[in-house]
């Protein structure tokens, strides 16, 4: 956060770039400014246009800034795309101090060491997410801090990015002027915007359904476990009715944005809908449980290929959610979405919108919204981040967040 109170964030997205920009005020974050446009430069999380990608950025934060009145401050990134890989990681060290008292740098260099491990040159670190400490080899632990041992050891989840994206979306910003703070990966954001405390001690998995793509984070006793990318989302749906129905996309959003639902069972038998036709051909009258049908496979689908990647990843995660599904994004709004996901993980499902915001609420109280609002309040606690050589560790983690806010009181 910079020294003004203002805040900002951009999610840059394959169907709309958001802009905001919020005010700190007690601990409570105040929306000031929204800016939006629609996105024609981005596939599945990715840039594929430079240019048009540039003038809807300015679009976005020129509307924002109209509407707060401030000067943009420096943003919060969102990187999204199924580039987006985690992996697994251990390191061991000998405990430094006299007396064989763990320390924070013993901390450190444990993590350092965990971290040295080869990547591709084209991939670059965007999160080191800690897990867990071993003491001596016996005791496992969240925060080794002050305990006794002669070798610490620690579990880590290093999440990497495509570098190319990254650069790609830093040349977009920096030809709309504007300073980067920090980029974060759009899992991750979605988290601080949707889930709280006591769901990520209990366990919960988290979906947000993008346009082109589907984010899923798995937290289980407190820490962030795995982040990873499903590359469906909710214009695939748009395209199964388009196609199924013989008609255009956008009539075909048109009629997902009117009529549509996730789960047939929700379907009166006897409702019908009219499908317009195309290139002058006469609308059509369907059974609205044919449509939603339509929506409720690729629904499924969706569902299916995160549940099968959380459980490639680690099948115990499955068995370690006891605060169930939370689905956000615009296809959020999906009515029936809900029975479709407990349907295929056996988990209670709700809906993720932006929680504990103020100002300008109700217009960004909406599932799309979770991710931009998300990268604000990663934005907040970046004071609490620490970064070495460019790659942060995350927060999430008990243990650093015990210990920046001790430094915090201090």
């Amino acid at each position: 956060m910079n020294k003004s109170g203002f805040i900002s964030s951009i999610d840059i997205g394959s169907n709309k770039i958001v802009a905001l920009i919020a005010e700190i005020d007690e601990d409570i974050l105040k929306i000031i400014g929204i800016g939006q446009h629609s996105s024609s430069g981005v596939n599945k999380g990715q840039i594929i246009n430079i240019d048009k990608t540039t003038n809807e950025i300015r679009e976005s934060i020129k509307n924002a800034t109209l509407m707060a009145g401030v000067k943009f401050p420096p943003v919060f990134v969102g990187i999204g795309g199924g580039h987006i890989e985690t992996i697994s990681s251990k390191g061991m060290v000998a405990v430094s101090r006299i007396g064989t008292q763990i320390g924070r740098d013993d901390v450190n260099r444990v993590i350092e060491q965990a971290k040295a491990i080869a990547i591709p040159s084209d991939r670059e670190i965007s999160h080191i997410i800690p897990q867990e400490f071993i003491v001596n080899s016996e005791t496992k632990t969240n925060d080794p801090v002050g305990m006794t041992g002669i070798r610490l050891e620690a579990e880590i989840k290093i999440v990497t990015t495509s570098s190319y994206s990254v650069q790609n979306i830093e040349r977009c910003l920096e030809k709309s002027h504007i300073k980067i703070a920090d980029f974060v990966v759009n899992p991750i954001a979605s988290i601080y915007a949707v889930v709280d405390e006591q769901e990520k001690d209990l366990g919960v998995i988290m979906l947000d359904i993008g346009a082109e793509t589907t984010s899923i984070s798995v937290y289980n006793e407190g820490n962030l476990r795995y982040v990873g990318v499903v590359e469906i989302g909710g214009e695939h749906i748009t395209r199964d009715i388009a196609y199924g129905l013989s008609t255009t996309i956008v009539k075909a959003s048109e009629l997902k944005k009117r009529f549509g639902c996730a789960y047939v069972g929700m379907v009166d038998n006897n409702e019908i809908i009219e499908v317009p036709g195309v290139s002058g051909r006469s609308a059509r009258k369907i059974s609205k449980q044919e449509f939603v049908q339509i929506i409720q496979c690729r629904v499924e689908e969706i569902f299916d290929l995160a549940y099968e990647k959380i459980e490639k990843e680690g099948k115990d995660y499955l068995d370690k959610i006891g605060a169930g599904i939370i689905i956000t994004g615009g296809s959020g709004n999906l009515p029936g979405i809900c029975d479709i996901a407990e349907k295929v993980f056996n988990l209670r499902a709700r809906i993720g919108n932006p929680r504990n915001i103020a100002g300008l609420s109700d217009n960004i109280n909406d599932p799309s919204y979770a991710t931009a609002v998300g990268l604000l309040y990663y934005g907040i606690i970046n004071e609490s981040t620490r970064k070495t050589d460019g790659r942060k560790i995350d927060i999430g983690n008990n243990v650093f967040k015990k210990f920046f806010e001790w430094l915090k009181d201090i």
